[in-house]
């Protein structure tokens, strides 16, 4: 699996996602290029999974962390978001009522 495909599967919750993670061991951290963009429908992807119970608020704190300490992923669109949801002990903890006011946020905007 490449680069590219190991991190769309992780930021998209693609099927092949927890091979994705050993995959991108075989790359270096660091990288001078931003490889892929994560975008609001990815972020509406992640909160809606979080709304239906199909990941739990740890799992949704894990993700964000992913994003928020790799240099080759583009999340400037929803930086705040990322924010939000990687630090809940400096904004509050991450709960239905929390997320449902970020899904329509992100709806409106």
């Amino acid at each position: 699996m490449e680069r590219v495909e190991a991190l769309e599967q992780i930021v998209r919750f693609g099927d092949k996602r927890e091979f994705a993670y050993s995959a991108l061991a075989s790359f270096p951290f660091d990288s001078e290029v931003e490889l892929v963009k994560v975008t609001k429908q990815d972020l509406a992807k992640a909160l809606n999974k979080f709304l239906s119970n199909e990941i739990t608020a740890d799992d949704l704190e894990l993700w964000a962390n992913f994003i928020e300490f790799r240099d080759d992923l583009n999340y400037s669109e929803i930086e705040d978001y990322i924010y939000a949801l990687a630090n809940p002990i400096l904004v509050g903890e991450l709960d239905i009522i929390k997320i449902n006011k970020m899904a329509k946020l992100l709806n409106a905007s």
